[in-house]
């Protein structure tokens, strides 16, 4: 069995404050309960600045903190895949398309690199409520999914605080948003086993 956490950074939006850059993250795994021990033991490590914190998030954690986690991620076995957007390419996907939709064709991208070899299991950080929007992610994503034998797929839309390998999935892409939103590389070098593909470039 693998599983699969995705998460995002950055935003879609057209305002001034917005990003320059959308980022997709996700981290695939053989054993989930590996990356619950790395967010756990850390947690207790680093107990008293986290009190404030019910949860993982690379915007709100102290600089130690986030150095560990990403150390003692690369004592697992693990692969990334990163999808990098710059917003100045928007009209590479049309302006037709809404904010949810050109999400949707992103996380498209995304699913093309992660190969599927077993039954999978993938968790999305929710952020679709309505079921029609969920069906049509599922139905697109899978589309997409780099899965030639037909492996079984179950895709959950969850709630980043009741999943540690979401919270994971968050640092990593919050790494990457650090990497080409501020130019700062330090985070995203740390991740050794990783693909990183920037889209709607050519």
């Amino acid at each position: 069995m693998s599983f699969v956490y995705i998460d995002e950074s950055g935003d879609l939006g057209t305002k001034r404050n917005s990003s320059k850059y959308f980022i997709i993250a996700a981290i695939k795994v053989e054993d989930s309960k590996k990356l619950e021990k790395i967010i756990k033991k850390t947690r207790r490590l680093f107990k008293k600045k986290m009190m404030t914190s019910s949860e993982i998030k690379g915007g709100n954690l102290p600089y130690e903190l986030k150095i560990k986690i990403l150390k003692k991620l690369n004592n697992i076995d693990y692969e990334v895949f990163i999808i990098v957007f710059d917003k100045k390419n928007r009209y590479k996907i049309g302006y037709e398309h809404d904010n949810k939709e050109t999400y949707d064709i992103l996380a498209s991208k995304l699913a093309k690199l992660i190969n599927i070899d077993k039954p999978t299991f993938i968790f999305i950080d929710k952020s679709k409520n309505k079921p029609e929007e969920i069906n049509n992610f599922n139905q697109l994503f899978l589309n997409n999914l780099n899965n030639i034998q037909k492996q079984p797929i179950k895709i959950e839309h969850a709630n980043s605080m009741h999943y540690k390998g979401l919270q994971m999935a968050d640092l990593i892409s919050w790494s990457t948003f650090q990497n080409f939103e501020h130019e700062n590389p330090e985070f995203l070098g740390m991740i050794k086993n990783k693909e990183v593909k920037l889209v709607y470039e050519n």
